[in-house]
């Protein structure tokens, strides 16, 4: 409700800050956790959050790994947003990197905040950045079978091939770990987990144009800057904003708790990678006609037909997902702001 205290991890973030906006935009008070104040500052100064200023407040938390890391930023909170999790990269492509980079601090963040909330009081409800990879492998998405909130299909023993790996294992690893915490505490709280795709769209944290490809948008915005893509990508986007709306949403009192959403576009239906370049030309055609754009340099991405069934989050969240030639526009849209085109 609004004027309600939620305590908001991974603020700084394409999912956490728009998770931040949607929040005080929707009348909730903001505790930032962030590991300096200069991770703070930044996101202050950025367009979207000016208005909101006095709903948002931080904490600092510079090591999430740390047993009770997050104990005095539950303090008086009604709602906890946990979104920060490593990404996937670390310093080296060894086992020993994959664990203490990624796999471990992504359990041990989880668990932490967990372990802390239910040494206070007062807290009604628990939402987690989960992932798809959470209940199913990427060798699992491509073989074209449905994906549904049901589905348990991981793969989280090593060696890994490469730090994505890992970071899938990682992302399973913590979702097993909260279930396995639910079940032994019973918390007062309950959890809702939700589990998008790879996550495209305007990522206000990004002012730079150089920057545009960071993260997983780079997954479109690579082709279409003329960077070729070499392997097969699993046919399956979410728009940044749908995935920032369903953690907001799904803090209502009538959302069930302990529930998982899966999030992504056009539930059932895979997406064409390939796509993206019809719908710029169409869309921005003087763009593309004066050379911005150059896909045309690039062989055509190669989709793998993917099956997720999102249809559950539409039904008891209520909103209808954003299609792929809208996230593609997103971040078309700011890539050309930022060039000053727009």
């Amino acid at each position: 409700m609004a004027g309600d205290l939620v305590l908001l991890t991974g603020a700084t973030g394409m999912i956490g800050f728009k998770t931040l906006i949607e929040l005080v935009k929707a009348g909730y008070t903001v505790r930032a956790a962030v590991r300096n104040q200069a991770g703070f500052e930044r996101i202050s100064s950025l367009k979207p959050l000016a208005p909101y200023l006095s709903q948002v407040d931080s904490v600092i938390v510079p090591d999430i790994t740390v047993p009770g890391a997050y104990d005095e930023a539950v303090k008086g909170v009604k709602y906890v947003v946990h979104v920060a999790s490593p990404l996937a990269s670390t310093t080296a492509d060894t086992e020993e990197a994959f664990q203490t980079e990624t796999i471990q601090p992504a359990i041990q963040g989880t668990v932490g905040i967990l372990e802390s909330a239910n040494k206070a009081s007062g807290i009604e409800k628990i939402v987690i950045t989960a992932s798809v990879l959470s209940i199913a492998s990427f060798q699992a998405l491509a073989t074209g079978t449905k994906i549904n909130e049901k589905t348990r299909a991981t793969s989280t023993e090593g060696p890994f091939a490469s730090s994505i790996f890992a970071y899938a294992a990682s992302k399973a690893l913590a979702y097993q770990a909260t279930e396995k915490l639910i079940a032994e505490k019973k918390p007062a709280f309950s959890v809702v987990n939700i589990m998008p795709v790879f996550v495209i769209g305007r990522d206000d944290t990004v002012t730079d144009p150089a920057n545009i490809a960071k993260g997983t948008n780079g997954l479109l915005m690579g082709p279409l800057l003329g960077q070729p893509r070499d392997q097969p990508l699993l046919g399956i986007a979410v728009h940044v904003d749908d995935v920032a709306k369903m953690h907001v949403l799904a803090l209502a009192p009538h959302v069930k708790g302990n529930e998982d959403y899966l999030a992504c576009a056009h539930p059932n239906e895979p997406i064409d990678w390939a796509e993206s370049f019809e719908i710029v030309k169409r869309r921005f055609p003087e763009a593309y006609a004066d050379g911005v754009f150059k896909f045309e340099s690039v062989p055509r991405p190669v989709s793998v037909p993917v099956h997720v069934d999102s249809t559950k989050a539409e039904k008891e969240l209520g909103f209808k997902f954003k299609s792929f030639e809208e996230l593609t526009v997103s971040v078309v849209e700011h890539y050309l702001e930022l060039i000053g085109r727009k």
